[in-house]
Protein backbone atom coordinates (compact mmCIF):
# COMPACT_ATOMS: atom_id res chain seq x y z
CA UNK A 1 0.00 0.00 0.00
CA UNK A 2 2.89 2.52 1.04
CA UNK A 3 4.41 2.02 -2.44
CA UNK A 4 1.36 3.99 -4.46
CA UNK A 5 -0.19 5.84 -1.61
CA UNK A 6 -0.10 9.67 -2.22
CA UNK A 7 -0.37 11.79 0.96
CA UNK A 8 -3.06 14.08 0.12
CA UNK A 9 -1.34 17.46 0.88
CA UNK A 10 0.97 16.63 -2.14
CA UNK A 11 -2.20 16.05 -4.59
CA UNK A 12 -2.30 19.29 -5.76
CA UNK A 13 0.85 18.96 -7.46
CA UNK A 14 -0.07 15.94 -9.41
CA UNK A 15 -3.02 17.71 -11.14
CA UNK A 16 -3.30 15.49 -14.46
CA UNK A 17 -1.74 12.26 -13.13
CA UNK A 18 -3.29 8.84 -11.48
CA UNK A 19 -2.94 8.75 -8.16
CA UNK A 20 -4.14 6.89 -5.35
CA UNK A 21 -4.69 8.34 -2.01
CA UNK A 22 -5.79 6.44 1.43
CA UNK A 23 -8.10 8.04 3.94
CA UNK A 24 -11.38 8.03 5.73
CA UNK A 25 -14.38 9.39 4.27
CA UNK A 26 -15.00 12.44 6.47
CA UNK A 27 -18.66 13.93 4.42
CA UNK A 28 -20.37 12.66 1.87
CA UNK A 29 -23.19 14.97 -0.21
CA UNK A 30 -25.36 13.87 -3.43
CA UNK A 31 -26.51 16.83 -5.67
CA UNK A 32 -28.83 15.26 -8.42
CA UNK A 33 -26.64 12.78 -10.41
CA UNK A 34 -23.33 13.91 -8.87
CA UNK A 35 -21.97 12.68 -6.02
CA UNK A 36 -19.02 14.22 -3.42
CA UNK A 37 -17.35 12.50 -1.00
CA UNK A 38 -14.28 13.94 1.59
CA UNK A 39 -11.52 12.10 1.78
CA UNK A 40 -9.34 12.78 4.55
CA UNK A 41 -5.84 11.63 5.95
CA UNK A 42 -3.40 12.84 8.66
CA UNK A 43 -1.79 15.47 6.10
CA UNK A 44 -5.26 17.15 4.88
CA UNK A 45 -8.59 16.63 2.83
CA UNK A 46 -9.85 16.56 -0.93
CA UNK A 47 -12.76 16.32 -2.53
CA UNK A 48 -13.32 13.23 -4.61
CA UNK A 49 -16.57 13.59 -7.83
CA UNK A 50 -18.51 10.76 -9.21
CA UNK A 51 -21.01 11.49 -12.00
CA UNK A 52 -23.72 8.71 -11.80
CA UNK A 53 -23.82 8.68 -16.02
CA UNK A 54 -20.19 8.18 -16.00
CA UNK A 55 -19.67 5.09 -13.30
CA UNK A 56 -23.44 3.76 -12.01
CA UNK A 57 -21.22 1.26 -9.50
CA UNK A 58 -18.85 4.01 -8.10
CA UNK A 59 -21.95 6.36 -7.56
CA UNK A 60 -24.07 3.57 -5.89
CA UNK A 61 -20.67 3.00 -3.14
CA UNK A 62 -20.23 6.53 -2.83
CA UNK A 63 -24.16 6.84 -2.10
CA UNK A 64 -24.14 4.15 0.08
CA UNK A 65 -20.52 4.24 2.49
CA UNK A 66 -20.62 4.99 5.75
CA UNK A 67 -18.95 8.21 6.91
CA UNK A 68 -15.87 7.44 8.68
CA UNK A 69 -15.32 4.45 6.88
CA UNK A 70 -11.60 3.82 5.66
CA UNK A 71 -11.29 4.14 1.59
CA UNK A 72 -8.67 3.70 -0.81
CA UNK A 73 -9.74 6.01 -3.90
CA UNK A 74 -7.63 5.91 -7.21
CA UNK A 75 -8.07 8.40 -9.99
CA UNK A 76 -6.74 11.82 -11.98
CA UNK A 77 -5.99 14.91 -9.93
CA UNK A 78 -7.85 17.80 -11.42
CA UNK A 79 -8.77 21.49 -10.96
CA UNK A 80 -11.89 22.82 -11.78
CA UNK A 81 -13.52 26.08 -10.69
CA UNK A 82 -10.23 26.63 -7.95
CA UNK A 83 -11.15 23.38 -6.24
CA UNK A 84 -8.73 20.05 -6.47
CA UNK A 85 -10.66 17.09 -6.50
CA UNK A 86 -9.97 13.37 -7.91
CA UNK A 87 -11.88 11.70 -10.80
CA UNK A 88 -11.57 8.12 -9.98
CA UNK A 89 -11.86 5.10 -11.80
CA UNK A 90 -11.90 3.16 -8.68
CA UNK A 91 -12.91 3.30 -4.76
CA UNK A 92 -11.89 0.53 -2.14
CA UNK A 93 -13.65 0.52 1.12
CA UNK A 94 -11.22 -1.04 3.42
CA UNK A 95 -12.48 -1.14 6.55
CA UNK A 96 -16.82 0.23 7.28
CA UNK A 97 -17.37 2.54 9.56
CA UNK A 98 -20.07 1.71 12.24
CA UNK A 99 -23.09 4.13 13.45
CA UNK A 100 -23.74 5.59 15.60
CA UNK A 101 -20.25 6.67 16.71
CA UNK A 102 -19.47 7.74 20.05
CA UNK A 103 -18.11 11.23 18.61
CA UNK A 104 -17.82 13.38 16.34
CA UNK A 105 -14.74 13.18 14.31
CA UNK A 106 -15.33 16.16 12.45
CA UNK A 107 -15.61 18.06 15.72
CA UNK A 108 -18.77 19.72 14.54
CA UNK A 109 -20.41 18.71 17.79
CA UNK A 110 -18.69 18.99 20.73
CA UNK A 111 -17.43 16.28 23.21
CA UNK A 112 -16.21 16.30 26.65
CA UNK A 113 -12.52 15.82 27.49
CA UNK A 114 -13.26 12.79 29.28
CA UNK A 115 -15.52 11.12 26.07
CA UNK A 116 -12.37 12.53 23.88
CA UNK A 117 -10.14 10.69 26.26
CA UNK A 118 -12.17 7.62 26.09
CA UNK A 119 -12.38 7.41 22.33
CA UNK A 120 -8.75 8.96 21.54
CA UNK A 121 -8.25 6.67 18.30
CA UNK A 122 -11.22 8.25 17.28
CA UNK A 123 -10.41 11.54 17.99
CA UNK A 124 -7.47 12.18 16.33
CA UNK A 125 -9.77 12.62 13.31
CA UNK A 126 -10.34 15.45 14.94
CA UNK A 127 -8.04 18.17 12.62
CA UNK A 128 -7.92 20.31 16.01
CA UNK A 129 -6.85 17.19 18.37
CA UNK A 130 -4.38 15.98 15.77
CA UNK A 131 -2.44 19.31 15.42
CA UNK A 132 -2.09 19.36 19.25
CA UNK A 133 -0.27 15.99 19.25
CA UNK A 134 1.77 17.01 15.80
CA UNK A 135 3.07 19.71 17.83
CA UNK A 136 3.90 17.56 21.25
CA UNK A 137 6.12 15.47 18.83
CA UNK A 138 7.51 18.40 17.10
CA UNK A 139 8.32 20.09 20.29
CA UNK A 140 10.14 16.95 21.64
CA UNK A 141 11.94 16.80 18.69
CA UNK A 142 13.07 20.44 19.21
CA UNK A 143 14.36 19.43 22.64
CA UNK A 144 16.32 16.61 22.23
CA UNK A 145 18.01 18.24 18.95
CA UNK A 146 18.80 21.58 21.82
CA UNK A 147 20.20 19.50 24.14
CA UNK A 148 22.44 16.98 21.57
CA UNK A 149 23.82 20.30 20.22
CA UNK A 150 25.14 21.06 23.68
CA UNK A 151 26.43 17.43 23.78
CA UNK A 152 24.19 16.03 26.30
CA UNK A 153 23.97 12.19 26.62
CA UNK A 154 20.15 10.50 25.94
CA UNK A 155 19.81 8.15 29.09
CA UNK A 156 16.86 5.74 29.90
CA UNK A 157 16.75 5.06 33.68
CA UNK A 158 14.73 2.90 35.81
CA UNK A 159 10.77 3.14 36.40
CA UNK A 160 10.50 0.20 38.48
CA UNK A 161 12.72 1.65 41.97
CA UNK A 162 13.91 -0.24 45.24
CA UNK A 163 13.22 3.19 47.06
CA UNK A 164 11.57 6.03 47.20
CA UNK A 165 13.70 9.23 45.17
CA UNK A 166 12.86 12.07 47.37
CA UNK A 167 10.97 10.30 50.59
CA UNK A 168 7.42 10.60 51.63
CA UNK A 169 4.84 8.55 51.06
CA UNK A 170 3.52 9.94 47.02
CA UNK A 171 4.53 6.61 45.82
CA UNK A 172 3.11 3.84 43.96
CA UNK A 173 3.81 -0.03 45.10
CA UNK A 174 4.08 -2.32 43.42
CA UNK A 175 4.63 -5.85 44.07
CA UNK A 176 7.96 -7.07 42.73
CA UNK A 177 7.90 -10.64 42.75
CA UNK A 178 6.81 -10.72 46.44
CA UNK A 179 9.29 -7.89 47.25
CA UNK A 180 7.99 -4.03 47.51
CA UNK A 181 9.09 -1.64 44.85
CA UNK A 182 7.72 1.48 43.26
CA UNK A 183 7.35 3.30 40.01
CA UNK A 184 9.38 6.41 40.06
CA UNK A 185 9.05 9.94 40.81
CA UNK A 186 11.57 10.79 38.74
CA UNK A 187 15.27 9.87 37.24
CA UNK A 188 16.64 12.27 39.92
CA UNK A 189 19.42 10.04 42.00
CA UNK A 190 20.13 8.05 38.29
CA UNK A 191 20.80 11.16 36.44
CA UNK A 192 23.23 12.33 39.29
CA UNK A 193 24.82 9.68 39.35
CA UNK A 194 25.76 9.77 35.86
CA UNK A 195 27.57 12.56 36.42
CA UNK A 196 30.25 11.06 37.51
CA UNK A 197 31.19 9.96 33.76
CA UNK A 198 29.03 12.27 31.74
CA UNK A 199 29.77 16.03 31.19
CA UNK A 200 25.48 15.97 30.97
CA UNK A 201 22.63 13.45 30.46
CA UNK A 202 18.92 14.20 29.67
CA UNK A 203 15.97 12.04 29.01
CA UNK A 204 12.28 12.62 28.11
CA UNK A 205 10.47 9.73 29.99
CA UNK A 206 6.94 9.24 32.07
CA UNK A 207 7.33 9.04 35.72
CA UNK A 208 5.04 8.50 38.78
CA UNK A 209 3.20 10.12 41.39
CA UNK A 210 -0.04 9.18 43.41
CA UNK A 211 -1.27 12.25 44.10
CA UNK A 212 -5.02 12.59 44.45
CA UNK A 213 -5.06 15.91 42.45
CA UNK A 214 -8.16 17.24 40.60
CA UNK A 215 -6.40 20.22 38.98
CA UNK A 216 -5.90 21.38 35.44
CA UNK A 217 -2.23 20.88 35.91
CA UNK A 218 -1.61 17.57 37.44
CA UNK A 219 -1.88 14.42 36.52
CA UNK A 220 -0.33 10.82 37.95
CA UNK A 221 1.66 9.69 35.19
CA UNK A 222 3.23 12.60 33.76
CA UNK A 223 6.27 13.32 31.23
CA UNK A 224 9.32 14.89 32.53
CA UNK A 225 12.66 16.14 30.25
CA UNK A 226 15.28 15.66 33.26
CA UNK A 227 18.85 17.21 32.61
CA UNK A 228 21.91 16.79 34.97
CA UNK A 229 25.24 18.52 34.06
CA UNK A 230 28.57 17.89 35.52
CA UNK A 231 30.73 21.03 36.84
CA UNK A 232 27.57 22.94 37.21
CA UNK A 233 25.62 24.84 39.52
CA UNK A 234 22.28 26.42 39.56
CA UNK A 235 23.08 29.30 37.82
CA UNK A 236 24.48 27.76 35.23
CA UNK A 237 21.52 25.29 34.62
CA UNK A 238 19.42 28.26 34.55
CA UNK A 239 21.24 29.73 31.74
CA UNK A 240 20.76 26.75 29.95
CA UNK A 241 16.93 26.15 30.83
CA UNK A 242 16.81 29.58 29.59
CA UNK A 243 18.46 29.19 26.51
CA UNK A 244 16.11 26.06 26.11
CA UNK A 245 13.08 27.90 26.39
CA UNK A 246 13.89 30.79 23.56
CA UNK A 247 15.02 27.65 21.28
CA UNK A 248 11.61 25.89 21.57
CA UNK A 249 9.36 29.12 21.63
CA UNK A 250 11.17 30.42 18.72
CA UNK A 251 11.56 26.91 16.58
CA UNK A 252 8.22 25.35 17.33
CA UNK A 253 5.79 27.79 16.26
CA UNK A 254 8.15 27.74 12.61
CA UNK A 255 8.49 24.00 12.49
CA UNK A 256 4.55 23.75 13.92
CA UNK A 257 3.29 26.50 11.77
CA UNK A 258 0.58 24.44 10.19
CA UNK A 259 -0.48 23.17 13.56
CA UNK A 260 -1.06 26.45 14.96
CA UNK A 261 -3.01 27.48 12.35
CA UNK A 262 -5.44 25.12 12.52
CA UNK A 263 -5.76 25.06 16.69
CA UNK A 264 -5.77 29.30 15.88
CA UNK A 265 -3.50 30.05 18.20
CA UNK A 266 -0.21 31.85 18.42
CA UNK A 267 2.10 31.28 21.05
CA UNK A 268 3.97 33.37 23.59
CA UNK A 269 7.50 34.94 22.14
CA UNK A 270 10.81 33.81 22.97
CA UNK A 271 11.60 35.46 26.36
CA UNK A 272 14.45 38.07 25.49
CA UNK A 273 14.97 37.52 29.19
CA UNK A 274 13.67 35.72 32.13
CA UNK A 275 14.01 37.74 35.37
CA UNK A 276 15.35 35.82 38.80
CA UNK A 277 13.60 37.08 41.72
CA UNK A 278 14.84 35.62 45.15
CA UNK A 279 11.62 33.89 46.92
CA UNK A 280 12.17 36.61 49.39
CA UNK A 281 11.35 38.86 46.92
CA UNK A 282 8.16 37.21 45.73
CA UNK A 283 6.98 37.28 49.32
CA UNK A 284 7.74 41.34 49.07
CA UNK A 285 5.66 40.92 45.89
CA UNK A 286 2.47 38.62 46.69
CA UNK A 287 2.33 40.78 50.47
CA UNK A 288 2.26 44.01 48.68
CA UNK A 289 -0.58 42.72 46.63
CA UNK A 290 -2.45 42.02 49.68
CA UNK A 291 -2.11 38.08 50.32
CA UNK A 292 -0.72 37.25 53.91
CA UNK A 293 1.66 34.72 53.51
CA UNK A 294 4.48 33.36 55.96
CA UNK A 295 8.29 32.98 55.31
CA UNK A 296 8.91 29.28 54.07
CA UNK A 297 5.21 28.40 52.98
CA UNK A 298 4.76 27.44 49.17
CA UNK A 299 3.45 30.52 46.86
CA UNK A 300 0.69 28.93 45.47
CA UNK A 301 -3.60 30.08 44.80
CA UNK A 302 -3.65 33.41 44.98
CA UNK A 303 -0.23 34.44 46.08
CA UNK A 304 0.38 33.11 42.53
CA UNK A 305 -2.08 35.34 40.90
CA UNK A 306 -0.40 38.21 42.24
CA UNK A 307 3.04 36.77 40.99
CA UNK A 308 1.36 36.87 37.61
CA UNK A 309 0.21 40.14 37.28
CA UNK A 310 3.70 41.75 37.86
CA UNK A 311 5.15 38.85 35.83
CA UNK A 312 2.83 37.46 33.26
CA UNK A 313 5.43 36.14 31.26
CA UNK A 314 8.59 33.77 32.35
CA UNK A 315 10.51 34.09 35.61
CA UNK A 316 12.57 32.43 37.82
CA UNK A 317 12.32 32.40 41.78
CA UNK A 318 16.00 31.33 43.43
CA UNK A 319 16.79 30.66 46.83
CA UNK A 320 13.84 28.85 48.16
CA UNK A 321 13.93 28.25 51.90
CA UNK A 322 15.30 24.94 52.13
CA UNK A 323 13.16 23.14 54.44
CA UNK A 324 10.79 23.34 51.14
CA UNK A 325 13.45 21.64 49.24
CA UNK A 326 14.65 17.96 48.51
CA UNK A 327 17.68 16.60 50.57
CA UNK A 328 19.87 16.69 47.67
CA UNK A 329 19.33 20.39 46.67
CA UNK A 330 22.36 22.34 48.19
CA UNK A 331 22.15 24.20 51.32
CA UNK A 332 23.17 27.17 51.87
CA UNK A 333 22.09 28.18 55.52
CA UNK A 334 18.45 28.19 55.52
CA UNK A 335 17.97 28.92 52.15
CA UNK A 336 19.05 26.77 49.22
CA UNK A 337 20.81 27.17 45.41
CA UNK A 338 17.22 26.19 44.04
CA UNK A 339 14.95 27.86 41.91
CA UNK A 340 11.51 27.23 39.78
CA UNK A 341 10.93 28.35 36.25
CA UNK A 342 7.27 30.40 35.93
CA UNK A 343 5.41 31.47 33.31
CA UNK A 344 2.58 33.32 34.93
CA UNK A 345 1.36 31.59 37.62
CA UNK A 346 1.78 28.22 36.19
CA UNK A 347 5.65 26.61 37.09
CA UNK A 348 6.91 24.42 34.16
CA UNK A 349 10.51 23.73 35.74
CA UNK A 350 12.11 23.15 39.08
CA UNK A 351 15.71 22.64 39.80
CA UNK A 352 18.93 23.57 41.86
CA UNK A 353 22.77 22.63 42.65
CA UNK A 354 22.97 19.43 44.55
CA UNK A 355 24.58 18.20 47.65
CA UNK A 356 27.67 16.58 45.91
CA UNK A 357 29.72 15.90 49.08
CA UNK A 358 29.29 12.84 50.65
CA UNK A 359 29.18 13.81 54.32
CA UNK A 360 26.90 16.63 53.57
CA UNK A 361 24.96 14.40 51.87
CA UNK A 362 24.25 12.31 54.43
CA UNK A 363 23.44 14.57 56.98
CA UNK A 364 21.01 16.29 54.26
CA UNK A 365 18.76 12.96 54.28
CA UNK A 366 18.95 12.54 58.12
CA UNK A 367 17.66 16.05 58.47
CA UNK A 368 15.05 15.37 56.29
CA UNK A 369 13.52 12.57 58.87
CA UNK A 370 14.97 9.70 56.28
CA UNK A 371 16.55 6.66 56.84
CA UNK A 372 20.13 7.42 55.58
CA UNK A 373 20.88 3.62 55.34
CA UNK A 374 17.96 2.86 52.64
CA UNK A 375 19.85 5.41 50.60
CA UNK A 376 23.12 4.09 50.62
CA UNK A 377 22.78 2.61 47.07
CA UNK A 378 22.80 6.05 45.90
CA UNK A 379 25.00 8.13 48.20
CA UNK A 380 27.87 5.54 48.49
CA UNK A 381 28.88 6.79 45.05
CA UNK A 382 29.69 10.30 46.50
CA UNK A 383 32.52 8.83 48.17
CA UNK A 384 34.42 8.31 45.23
CA UNK A 385 35.16 11.51 43.63
CA UNK A 386 31.37 13.20 42.40
CA UNK A 387 31.75 16.46 40.78
CA UNK A 388 29.99 19.28 41.40
CA UNK A 389 26.37 19.00 39.61
CA UNK A 390 23.26 20.51 38.97
CA UNK A 391 20.10 19.66 36.84
CA UNK A 392 16.42 20.52 36.31
CA UNK A 393 13.14 18.42 35.39
CA UNK A 394 10.99 20.44 33.17
CA UNK A 395 7.22 19.50 32.87
CA UNK A 396 6.38 18.74 28.92
CA UNK A 397 2.83 18.68 29.56
CA UNK A 398 2.55 21.65 31.15
CA UNK A 399 4.86 23.12 28.55
CA UNK A 400 2.78 21.97 25.90
CA UNK A 401 -0.15 23.55 27.41
CA UNK A 402 1.51 27.04 27.15
CA UNK A 403 2.55 26.30 23.20
CA UNK A 404 -1.12 24.61 22.19
CA UNK A 405 -2.97 27.24 23.90
CA UNK A 406 -4.67 24.59 25.89
CA UNK A 407 -6.20 25.45 29.58
CA UNK A 408 -6.65 21.69 31.01
CA UNK A 409 -3.55 19.73 30.96
CA UNK A 410 -5.64 16.16 29.83
CA UNK A 411 -5.89 18.14 26.38
CA UNK A 412 -2.57 17.52 25.42
CA UNK A 413 -2.05 14.23 26.47
CA UNK A 414 -3.03 11.24 24.56
CA UNK A 415 -4.17 9.19 27.58
CA UNK A 416 -3.90 10.62 30.47
CA UNK A 417 -4.06 9.66 33.83
CA UNK A 418 -5.61 10.64 37.38
CA UNK A 419 -7.14 9.47 40.51
CA UNK A 420 -10.62 8.77 38.43
CA UNK A 421 -8.88 7.95 34.88
CA UNK A 422 -7.24 5.38 34.06
CA UNK A 423 -8.17 3.45 30.96
CA UNK A 424 -7.78 0.05 29.33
Amino acid sequence: MLKDRTKIHDAPGKIGQKISIYGWVEDKRVVGGVAFLIIRDPTGKIQVTIKRDQNSELFALATDIPRQSTVKATGIVREFNNIIEIIPDSIKILSTAQHPLPIDPTGRTEASIHKLIQNRPLSLRIPEINAIFRLRSITKQVIREFFISKGYIEIDTPKIIATATEGGANLFEVDYFGRSAYLAQSPQLYKEQLTMGFDGVFEIAQFYRAEKSHTRRHLTEFTSVDLEVAYADYNDVMDILEELMKYVFSEVPKRGRAELEILQYKPPPPPKEVPRITYDEALDVVRAGGVDIEWGDDIDGDALDVLARKYPGFYFIVDWPWDSKPFYIRRKGRLSESFDLMIGRLELSSGGTREHIYEELKKNISEKGLNVESFEYHTRFYKYGMPPHAGFGLGLDRLMTVLAGRENIREVVLYPRDPETITP
